[in-house]
């Protein structure tokens, strides 16, 4: 679900009072309480199970990136037009930001959408992974604010995907213009998985 806010920050409030979990780490949660049997079944829903039976800890897609989540692309998926908007995320921090500075995209008001994250995890559990954007006017004033809680996942060799409820483009001639938007994924140790700018245009119809 993504919320959508104008006045505070992001990077420093919290919603509702939400305080970010303690970081266990899996060998931890694996170790946790094992004669419990519910635990368990909790546990291997979470953690997924290999061939032998034991939890995927310490799952590596890439063992030169560092990164525990490895984003791969977030796409928009419009309800009544095509194609969608797709923004490619493989790369290092500093390739997504280069790819994207300069790209504008164009959105009819109104327009209903989806956002789509794919994305691997690797080597630990991510807590709180989240998508962050900040729109900004005259690329200095903010004027919204969202974001989408993507909550807490395990690694796995598979993709994994979030897609988040419908939502509606602003409409109005205040709301047509370029703006600028700084995206961000992120988590709730403050760890930075993706990183970059681009410049939004609503306008009356598709261009």
């Amino acid at each position: 679900m993504a919320s959508h806010d104008q006045d505070s920050d992001d990077d420093q409030s919290t919603a509702h009072g939400y305080k970010a979990p303690q970081k266990v780490d899996i060998d931890s949660i694996v170790a946790k309480d094992e004669d419990d049997e519910s635990l368990t079944r909790y546990k291997k829903l979470l953690l997924g199970n290999s061939n032998t039976g034991q939890p995927m800890a310490n799952q590596i897609i890439d063992a030169n990136d560092a990164r525990i989540v490895l984003p791969i692309r977030i796409t928009l998926l419009f309800e009544k037009h095509k194609p969608d908007v797709t923004f490619e995320l493989k790369g290092s921090i500093a390739q997504i930001r280069d790819l994207h500075s300069k790209r504008t995209v164009t959105i009819k008001e109104g327009e209903t959408y989806r956002t789509q994250l794919e994305f691997y995890v690797q080597r630990d559990i991510v807590t709180g992974l989240k998508l962050m954007n900040k729109v900004l006017k005259a690329r200095t004033i903010p004027v919204d604010k969202s974001k989408y809680m993507i909550g807490s996942r395990a690694p796995s060799s598979d993709i994994q995907t979030y897609v988040g409820d419908v939502e509606q483009a602003p409409s109005g001639v205040l709301s047509r213009g370029s703006f600028l938007v700084k995206s961000k994924l992120t988590d709730d140790d403050k760890n930075i998985f993706a990183e970059w700018e681009w410049n939004l245009v609503v306008a009356k119809d598709w261009q």
